[in-house]
């Protein structure tokens, strides 16, 4: 609507003007020396109109043309990039899909006009491992390093991280604390060495990260207290295995609050103390344990305790709120008959068989027969344990 008003007023002072123009034409006189030029109002401004547009017009093209060697670096700089980012995009495309070769080629050709060196280094380098080529990864790693210098903890995190795919084990931990060096509070660097020190079974580094890791909250609780769990047990296993008993004590009075009573430790240092005839001190310590909370495995471990005074009428008192526990009918059982009481005895086996047949309660049944000159019997509880434990083997067989 706009444009159809203008075009109405454009055409009415047209119009307009040319009636005028009609009526009287004008008179323009231009005299240079003894020239003279003589022509109507009209043509001589039709004249100035086309001497402007003709002049305009030259010098526009002069622009071009003085222009013309930059106007062309700029298209080809632009084409140049284009073609960079149609072949960044290309090898990221097929390095997900797994054609490692034509990925790193790809990324490789890209690198003169791409504005994502990082990104084609990086992913150029994942892509040599993949292909097995070390010296190629290590060599775009370094190239990375120089076009973004920036970037040095991206570098060095990837770096760590193919090194710890390759099983790179001391090459990781190199890298990983020189990055812990730059920046010790880094969430993933320590998730790494976390990682690192579960492979290689450095128990006491990961005790000793374990602070950083929760500090930092690099992990979730539920991540933090796995952790803390299995590197203390692995730790106490291996100063049991070297019979270090010193160094065991000490190692339980300082564990962490959180693991003070935690059942598996304490099945762990209850066995380590049992098989070291350290029978009153393992009681006591599952006796403790037990009064904080019942637990299937340390009332296991109670019952093959070689028997102190009271330790009968101790795991007795926890039938009532217990019933239906078959390990501790088997605890019952087993401290019944070190007390010789074999009516007791039976009376629990037989209990903890009908919540929960096991080889170990059958073995203690086919014990009791013998004990009572009872040959077949013990026979028939010996191949009914026996046929279980075969059955477990057939269940996890391949």
């Amino acid at each position: 609507m706009r444009r159809i008003l203008v075009s109405l007023v454009v055409l009415s002072i047209a119009i307009y003007t040319g009636l005028q123009l009609n009526w009287d034409p004008g008179y323009v006189l231009i005299a240079v020396n003894q020239w003279t030029i003589e022509t109507t109002l009209w043509f001589a401004a039709l004249a100035l109109i086309i001497g402007f547009i003709v002049g305009h017009s030259l010098l526009l093209l002069w622009a071009r043309i003085a222009q013309t060697p930059e106007s062309y670096h700029n298209w080809r700089s632009k084409r140049s990039s284009k073609l960079a980012q149609e072949k960044t995009r290309q090898g990221l495309i097929e390095f997900n899909e797994g054609y490692w070769s034509k990925a790193k080629n790809h990324l490789i050709k890209a690198l003169p006009n791409t504005d994502t060196p990082l990104l084609n280094y990086l992913t150029a380098a994942r892509a040599a491992q993949e292909m097995g080529d070390h010296e190629a990864r290590d060599n775009y790693l370094r190239e990375a390093q120089q076009s973004m210098p920036e970037a040095q903890i991206a570098v060095e995190l990837t770096q760590a991280q193919l090194q710890l795919a390759n099983k790179q084990w001391e090459q990781a931990l190199a890298t990983l604390r020189h990055l812990q060096d730059i920046n010790p509070k880094h969430p993933y660097v320590l998730k790494l060495l976390t990682e690192l020190y579960q492979e290689v079974k450095d128990w006491n580094s990961l005790i000793q990260l374990l602070p950083e890791l929760k500090k930092y909250r690099v992990l979730t609780n539920t991540e933090l207290d796995k952790r803390y769990l299995e590197a203390y047990l692995q730790a106490l296993n291996n100063l049991q295995k070297q019979n270090q008993t010193e160094k065991i004590t000490q190692f339980i009075n300082e564990l962490p609050k959180q693991l003070r009573h935690n059942p598996d430790i304490i099945a762990e240092y209850g066995s380590y103390l049992i098989a070291s005839h350290q029978s009153e001190h393992a009681e006591t310590i599952l006796r403790e344990s037990l009064k904080q909370q019942f637990n299937e495995k340390l009332i296991a471990l109670y019952g093959v305790i070689p028997i102190t005074k009271g330790q009968l009428q101790f795991a007795e008192s926890f039938l009532k709120k217990n019933a239906n526990s078959a390990e501790l009918f088997l605890c019952l059982a087993r401290l019944s008959a070190t007390n010789q009481l074999w009516g007791k005895t039976k009376t629990y086996l037989e209990h903890s068989l009908s919540l929960k047949p096991t080889p170990a309660a059958y073995r203690e049944l086919g014990k009791l027969h013998e004990t009572r000159n009872e040959p077949e019997n013990a026979c028939t509880a010996y191949r009914e344990g026996l046929l279980l434990v075969l059955q477990k083997g057939e269940q996890h067989a391949p």
